[in-house]
Parts: structure tokens; C-alpha cells; sequence
């Protein structure tokens, strides 16, 4: 599998949410719009980055084919900012301009090259699938399932992308520099996992999870990652979300 793959892929998914029908009959009650809105506002936050630093580190990647695939990964999830955005916005949901957690993250992402970068994204992106799924499960709007349903599809491939090319990266490294490395980010995912469940946890509960389910499945997402990125394995949209 080569950039090629990645770039005819992101370039054929633009139209990815051109089958919603947003004048389709659609409810959102007021106790469930005072569960999702907090959440919601925390995700569409974190999808809206530019991306200017995950850029320039891209320009780094001796494939120059790397940097248009980034430049369209970067639009797919500007997309998924802009889709939730309208969503709210249909709902009177305000947009919020900064979050700590996502200031985290950005933080962390800008702290050592690409390599950094991509795998504090792919931690995101683990969350992400694991949380939109819930989300899909508690929502009574059928308008946000649909949305939900789009983003899950997208997020397994954005995973399988980042596991690329750290698969590329991991290769030019020392047994013993992979195992710190792994040490670190597994220390990252934990608590990343827990910092979420603390903010999102009305969500996470009516979507069936428990603090240990969500871990696990998490979990059982982040296994399957480092499993693509050590060359063991390539495809992590047949991962099941567990739900107790």
C-alpha cells in the first residue's frame, strides 16, 4: 500500500456527506440536547483544527505524495467540523471557540515532529471512533445517527492512514527506541481515556458504556493500531466496539 492509495482514497471520499438530506424531519428533545450539547461542542472543537503545523511537519516526509494526502486528510476533518457545526446550529448548539482538553492536545501534537504529531492524532482518532459510536447509540435524532454513521466510516480510515506511516516510521527505529516510544504513548492513551470519560461520560453512559467497557474497547482499538504499526496486521474497520 503506497500514498498513491491514500490519495486516490481521500480525493474519491469528498462527496462523503452528500447522501444527508438536511431537510429531512429530524428531533432533538430538550433533555437530550442538555445531555449531547457539552460533548458535542468538545468534538466539533477538536475536528475544526487547520492544521498548520501537522503541515509543515508533513513537508518533512521525503514522499511528496504525503503532503497532498495530509493537505486532503485535513479537509475530511475540517468536513466533519463543518457537518457537526450545521448540526448544531439546527439546534441552537453554539460553537465554542477553545476547549483545555483540545488546547492539550494541540499542544502535544506540536512538541517533537511528525512522528509525535501523527501518533497523538491517532490516539484522537481511537477516541473519536469509540465516541461516536456511543453517540450514534444515544441520540433519538436520526439526522445525528446518519452523521455519526459517516464520521465512524471516515475515522477507519483516517486510522488506517496515520498506521501507515507510522508503520513506515516505526521501521527506522531500534527495538529497544520502539519499546520506550510505546511505553510513552500507551501512558497517553490511559490517560486520555480517563480524561474523557470525565467529560464525557452523560454521552458515554447512554451509549451503553461503563468507564470499564469504554476502556476496554478503547483499548481493543489501540491494540489493533500497534499491531498495524509493528507489521502484524492492516485493517481496523471490522474492530468491533464493545459494549457490555
Amino acid at each position: 500500500m503506497s500514498y498513491h492509495y491514500w490519495k486516490e482514497y481521500f480525493e474519491s471520499n469528498q462527496t462523503h456527506f452528500g447522501d444527508i438530506d438536511w431537510r429531512m424531519e429530524d428531533r432533538l428533545d430538550a433533555h437530550e440536547k442538555k445531555l449531547i450539547a457539552l460533548s458535542i461542542q468538545q468534538f466539533q472543537r477538536g475536528e475544526s483544527s487547520e492544521g498548520k503545523h501537522l503541515f509543515a511537519y508533513a513537508k518533512t516526509v521525503p514522499d511528496p505524495l504525503y503532503l497532498e494526502c495530509i493537505r486532503l486528510f485535513i479537509c475530511e476533518e475540517q468536513m466533519h467540523a463543518r457537518v457537526l457545526a450545521k448540526f448544531m446550529n439546527r439546534y441552537f448548539i453554539p460553537c465554542i471557540k477553545e476547549h483545555w482538553v483540545d488546547g492539550v492536545f494541540r499542544k502535544l501534537r506540536k512538541l517533537a515532529g511528525i512522528e509525535n504529531s501523527i501518533m497523538i492524532l491517532l490516539i484522537a482518532e481511537i477516541i473519536s471512533k469509540v465516541y461516536y459510536a456511543a453517540l450514534k447509540k444515544a441520540t433519538g435524532s436520526v439526522l445525528l445517527q446518519k452523521i455519526c454513521s459517516q464520521v465512524l466510516k471516515d475515522e477507519d480510515q483516517h486510522i488506517n492512514f496515520q498506521c501507515h506511516t507510522l508503520q513506515i516510521m516505526f521501521r527506522q527505529r531500534s527495538p529497544v527506541s520502539r519499546t520506550l516510544i510505546r511505553a510513552l504513548y500507551f501512558m497517553i492513551m490511559t490517560g486520555t481515556i480517563a480524561v474523557v470519560w470525565l467529560y464525557h461520560k452523560p454521552v458515554l453512559k447512554k451509549g451503553s458504556h461503563s468507564l470499564v467497557s469504554f476502556h476496554r474497547a478503547a483499548m481493543a482499538l489501540y491494540r489493533s493500531c500497534e499491531a498495524i504499526i509493528l507489521n502484524r496486521r492492516f485493517d481496523v474497520s471490522n474492530v468491533e466496539i464493545l459494549f457490555p
